[in-house]
């Protein structure tokens, strides 16, 4: 893994590097003349006391080793010239920081102190803003520097009454189908069905049964050992972007106020391709995450998010430790049929906690230095992540910045992934979790509670299959009308608690 790192982090600054001198004296030019603060005021900040910030991240592994080489060259550079020391600190993954970040807010014995910047997703920037603790980035950024992003990204950092500019992009990522091309092929020849041709939700149902039930008959001695052709990693984005693609988003928040609509017909729809299917064996989830699934051959198709690819595997290797060597191919992610076709916009962005004028000045010229375009985008192409500005997002300078490393199918995976995302972000619809009072445990009730039921129901149908049930007898009371209107009523009632 550390030889990986480091030819990725080299990458990174390889792409800087070949901008020469041009892109250091634009990168100096867009951070002392182009921001708000240093248009309007003189900078508080004195090179001969450099002001030190702290950033929480969560990243790992590759993306850490990126990320801290930007750091070192901030550090080094601009952080020199204009008296900014940052360091960088990670708390190892989104769920503990945002716990450590509440923490140190309430200061909890034994907690951190709160960090200068911290990447939160939006329903956490929410809780930290009712404590007062956001920075209202509008004062460090000018109409005409925030006109360079995705619109939609800084509308999604936009939270309460005011629409302050509380949550910064950095990078973000949408969704996308993955599948293993090379052992669809068999399958794809005996029943001409195309996989890398599914292209909603309804035919993956079809096509995952077909699947189940030709796998099936190749061992005509043993009853219903059919496989799962189908995994994915978010369910809660399913409910999400689901509802919302069938014309009924579930949570409307206008200013400080939210309505919900949480509609049955929708509701079913999504169960009939998901639980349904689940309980049946078309789909599956047994690692923490599908990708480990297709590692080892459980599953032969995904939804993931596009800042994964780099995870999909290579080579399959199943439980007899054999391994053979597999094409992934990615594609654009699916929709309901005769739906809008919407897009999960997602990815932490960065808060800036309120302190001193020289940090909250240093935080602010960091965040301008971290997503001009063509560093922003080195960041992206060694991750999966989509960069920030319009112009990043532009395929022929997403390829661009990839040349280089096109050549090995991971870097591929990643090509089409950024390309895929830059298509949706820049034409496409999408839709974004906007935070509400309740909204952080109504999200974590909405990715649980339709997957646990179906693993622990699937779990009790293969027992009653393993003592001689068929499989429609074993499904029968799960797939009944009754069960289904018993689970949403639960589920209705769960979410009304959480935002009362």
């Amino acid at each position: 893994m550390k030889g990986k790192s480091k030819k990725l982090a080299a990458l990174v600054l390889a792409g800087f590097m070949a901008l020469g001198s041009v892109s250091c004296g634009a990168t100096a030019n867009n951070t002392s003349g182009s921001s708000a603060g240093s248009q309007t005021a003189k900078s508080p900040l004195d090179p001969d006391n450099p002001t030190t910030i702290t950033i929480w991240n969560y990243y790992n592994g590759d993306l850490l080793a990126a990320f801290d080489a930007l750091i070192s060259e901030f550090n080094s550079t601009v952080g020199v010239e204009e008296g900014i020391a940052v360091e960088s600190i990670s708390q190892g993954d989104i769920g503990n920081l945002a716990d450590s970040l509440i923490d140190a807010a309430d200061g909890k014995v034994g907690a951190q102190d709160l960090p200068t910047l911290a990447s939160v997703y939006a329903e956490s920037a929410y809780i930290l803003e009712q404590k007062n603790l956001l920075v209202n980035l509008d004062e460090y950024f000018t109409a005409e520097e925030l006109s360079e992003y995705i619109p939609d990204f800084i509308e999604e950092g936009r939270m309460g009454k005011e629409g302050d500019l509380l949550l910064f992009p950095v990078s973000k990522s949408t969704e996308c189908f993955a599948v293993n091309s090379t052992d669809c092929a068999a399958f794809e020849a005996a029943t001409g069905m195309m996989v890398q041709e599914i292209d909603s939700y309804e035919r993956l149902t079809e096509v995952a049964e077909a699947y189940y039930k030709w796998t099936d008959s190749l061992t005509p001695d043993v009853a219903e050992d059919g496989k799962a052709l189908y995994g994915r990693d978010s369910v809660g984005n399913y409910i999400y972007i689901g509802a919302a693609q069938l014309g009924h988003e579930m949570f409307q928040v206008t200013g400080e106020n939210m309505t919900m609509d949480l509609d049955k017909e929708t509701f079913r729809t999504l169960w009939d391709n998901y639980y349904i299917p689940y309980i049946n064996g078309y789909f599956t989830s047994e690692a923490s995450y599908r990708s480990e699934d297709m590692k080892t051959g459980i599953i032969l198709t995904l939804t993931g998010a596009t800042s994964g690819v780099s995870y999909l595997p290579k080579a399959v290797t199943d439980i007899n430790d054999v391994s053979h060597d597999i094409e992934i191919v990615v594609e654009k992610p699916l929709y309901f049929e005769n739906s809008e076709k919407i897009d999960v916009q997602q990815g932490a962005g960065y808060c800036v906690m309120k302190g001193t004028p020289q940090e909250q000045y240093a935080a602010a010229e960091f965040l301008k230095w971290f997503t001009q375009t063509e560093r922003n985008l080195g960041f992206a192409v060694s991750s999966g992540y989509s960069a920030v500005t319009t112009a990043a997002n532009d395929p022929e300078k997403i390829k661009e910045s990839m040349a280089s490393a096109a050549d090995s199918e991971k870097e591929q995976n990643i090509l089409d992934a950024l390309l895929i995302s830059a298509d949706i972000y820049r034409d496409g619809q999408t839709y974004m979790n906007r935070p509400f009072e309740g909204s952080k445990s109504v999200r974590s009730i909405l990715e649980h509670v339709m997957e646990d039921t179906a693993v622990k129901d699937r779990a009790a149908v293969a027992d009653a299959i393993s003592q001689g049930m068929s499989r429609e007898e074993a499904t029968a009371p799960y797939a009944a009308d009754a069960y289904f209107e018993s689970w949403f009523d639960a589920m209705c009632t769960s979410v009304k608690e959480a935002v009362q």
